[in-house]
């Protein structure tokens, strides 16, 4: 949890920037790490294709636990800061969908509230894109090929479940954070937030099918924090 006194400064950060108005505060440190996965990585599950099966294949095998071979980093694993107060300042980016090869790309993603979500069909088929947050429905619409994108701005924090009406193996995830303090790990298992003011916190890391695991940290006033998490077998 963040100290009282980081958390009235983080609120005021906040409150200034939106009224166009600068603070000067440490900047903090740099928070970086690896989550990793050391047990034996489940089998991947094998799906039949009931729609499109010219195209996408009799059958689809889905592995959301992606183990690097040499780093043992887990890939597709959200991080972030808990209980952090909203900071809205700066530009609104555009966080992307893709529905290409009969897939979500990103299959699992992190964006801030108020961006811009884009969702593109790139496959020579229909897709429908159905989001969810909780029971209720964000978004579900249908795309042709070659169709424009469709762009929502994210109104709503937490899990945004992502599917395809059409093609039921389709499934994907975007986290949806007040604050900037997030990142999805790569493809060897690793992250970096941006820059955090001194204090303590707890980190989340969050898998779509192991998930969440919980650490407190401490950053300092300058330097690198690095962080190594690890998910049980």
């Amino acid at each position: 949890m963040l100290r009282i006194r980081d958390g009235l400064t983080l609120f005021l950060m906040g409150l200034l920037s939106q009224a166009g108005i600068g603070l000067a505060v440490e900047t903090g440190a740099q928070v970086k790490g690896i989550v990793s996965f050391r047990g034996i990585v489940p089998l991947a599950e094998t799906m039949q294709v009931t729609a499109d099966a010219e195209l996408c294949g009799k059958e689809v095998r889905i592995q959301p636990v992606q183990v690097n071979a040499e780093t043992l980093g887990l890939r597709h694993v959200v991080v972030s800061i808990k209980d952090v107060p909203s900071l809205m300042a700066g530009p609104v980016p555009k966080r992307l969908i893709e529905n290409t090869g009969c897939a979500f790309v990103p299959r699992v993603g992190a964006a801030l509230l108020g961006d811009f979500l884009e969702i593109y069909n790139r496959d020579s088929f229909l897709h429908n894109t159905h989001i969810k947050v909780g029971k209720k429905t964000f978004l579900n619409v249908a795309q042709v090929a070659g169709s424009r994108p469709i762009m929502k701005t994210l109104k709503r924090v937490g899990l945004h479940d992502i599917r395809c009406d059409k093609h039921t193996f389709m499934a994907g995830s975007l986290q949806v954070f007040a604050h900037p303090y997030f990142a999805v790990t790569d493809e060897l298992g690793a992250f970096q937030l941006p820059p955090l003011p001194p204090g303590s916190y707890t980190l989340v890391v969050w898998h779509e099918t192991l998930g969440s695991l919980e650490q407190e940290i401490t950053v300092p006033s300058q330097g690198t924090v690095t962080i190594k998490i690890e998910y049980p077998s």
